[in-house]
């Protein structure tokens, strides 16, 4: 059952409890209103023939002669009555006789004077006046009304019915549409398709650009990984096939000489060094990607020393200028940061030349330590200050050498867990200068 059919079932039985409440009360208090419609004017009736008659008359042979037969007649009838209790005048007939007369504390009771009637009785000079009217008004009365009130409710259900149906129908349509765009997205890939935006600020508006803006963040995101997927084959493809055609050589030359054995070795082994490094790169961005890090307080100061010490062993035709002023704690991981230290450390000595220069300072800005890294190289290429940190992005122009271009994207992956920016430009030396900035430890 869909929604639509059930909300407008629900609504329905909603609106024909109440409904049917209220048909109810105003069905019995119409029907109160003719009951005592009739003793109204049958007290009326009653009061006027006593007070024209005054007296009983001589009792006479039979009914008058233009007197109603009670049995088809819903018109009041008068009957005059003795003391005795015996009918001297009537004005309406029963089989052309004159009626039973009613018991004389019959009041304004229902009595059967032959048929069932209801009375009003007036006290005059010899015995009483009697105004009837067949029962039979009342009910023909209160049947019409009850056919009149029952039309209406089911005029009304059914208006009802058609008002919620529509109503239901405009509200769900951009859910059905919603539903068809997801299946037709499923079924052909296509992350450019939107809902047709909803003007009204109520929960299907807000579920529509809801809708679109995960559209949005999707699209972009398979683009991104199609990217990525296009890029890191090309990538190991170089790699493999350098790999594979020294092996091949190496298989069909068994008697090769020793320095073409040596040079196809060191290439093997120069591609597998290199994959080995791309994948690695790649497990740490699928990894940073999947999962968050363990946070923690650290002590960023110390742990940029560290490994300045440690890039200075291993690029002693390299100046590294520490300037390391006391900053809380970070809020992080340490193996993150160790791991973003060294990828713009390296990134300063690929592409600065012997004898360059490379400054690193970690200095507090407000609620965030911030790390900076210069150099004195080559610089950046102008307008490629973001897609640096793109993933396989390698400049072709200034900046230039071996790599997969993972490095600074790792950065900026690793930036991002922790919430933090960082940002690239050119510095007055003519090199690059990063900046990253990182919130410090909430205890701190």
């Amino acid at each position: 059952m869909s929604i639509r059919l059930r909300v407008t079932l629900f609504g329905l039985g909603i609106a024909g409890a109440a409904l049917g409440l209220f048909c109810a009360a105003v069905f019995l208090l119409l029907a109160a209103g003719t009951a005592a419609g009739q003793d109204t004017a049958l007290a009326e009736r009653a009061d006027a023939v006593a007070k024209s008659v005054g007296a009983l008359p001589a009792a006479a042979d039979g009914p008058a002669p233009a007197a109603v037969d009670i049995r088809t007649s819903p018109d009041i009838f008068v009957m005059l009555v003795d003391t005795q209790g015996l009918v001297v005048f009537s004005t309406g007939a029963l089989d052309g006789r004159f009626p039973k007369a009613p018991a004389r504390d019959a009041g304004k009771s229902t009595v059967d004077v032959g048929v069932p009637v209801r009375i009003a009785v007036r006290s005059v000079e010899g015995g009483h006046v009697v105004a009837a009217q067949t029962t039979r008004k009342v009910t023909d009365d209160r049947r019409g009304l009850f056919v009149l009130v029952l039309v209406y409710a089911v005029l009304a259900l059914a208006a009802a019915a058609g008002a919620t149906w529509l109503v239901t129908g405009r509200a769900l349509r951009p859910l059905r549409q919603l539903t068809w765009l997801v299946e037709r997205i499923g079924r052909e890939q296509d992350f450019t398709r939107r809902l047709p935006p909803v003007p009204a600020r109520d929960d299907v508006g807000r579920l529509t650009a809801a809708f679109n803006t995960m559209m949005e963040r999707l699209q972009g995101s398979y683009a991104a990984q199609r990217r990525f997927v296009a890029d890191a084959s090309h990538e190991l493809r170089t790699p493999l096939t350098t790999i594979r055609n020294n092996a091949g050589f190496l298989q069909r030359h068994p008697d090769a000489a020793p320095d073409d054995v040596a040079a196809a070795v060191r290439d093997i082994a120069g591609e597998s060094a290199r994959m080995s490094r791309l994948v690695e790169h790649l497990l740490t961005l699928a990894r940073s990607d999947a999962s968050g890090l363990d946070l923690a307080p650290v002590d960023l100061g110390a742990l940029v020393s560290d490994v300045c010490r440690q890039a200075e062993a291993q690029h002693p035709d390299r100046t590294f200028h520490r300037a390391v002023t006391p900053t809380p704690p970070v809020h992080g991981s340490a193996d993150a940061l160790t791991q973003l230290v060294w990828i713009l450390l390296d990134n300063a000595v690929k592409y600065s030349t012997g004898g360059g220069n490379v400054w690193v300072t970690v200095t507090q800005r407000g609620d965030r330590a911030q790390l900076n890294v210069t150099d004195d190289g080559t610089g950046i290429p102008p307008g490629t200050e973001r897609r640096i940190f793109e993933r396989f992005h390698r400049g072709d122009e200034a900046r230039t050498g071996p790599g997969a271009g993972l490095g600074l994207a790792i950065a900026l992956s690793i930036v991002d867990a922790h919430g933090g920016t960082i940002v690239a430009a050119n510095n007055a030396r003519g090199g690059a200068s990063f900046v990253a900035d990182l919130p410090l430890s909430p205890s701190s």
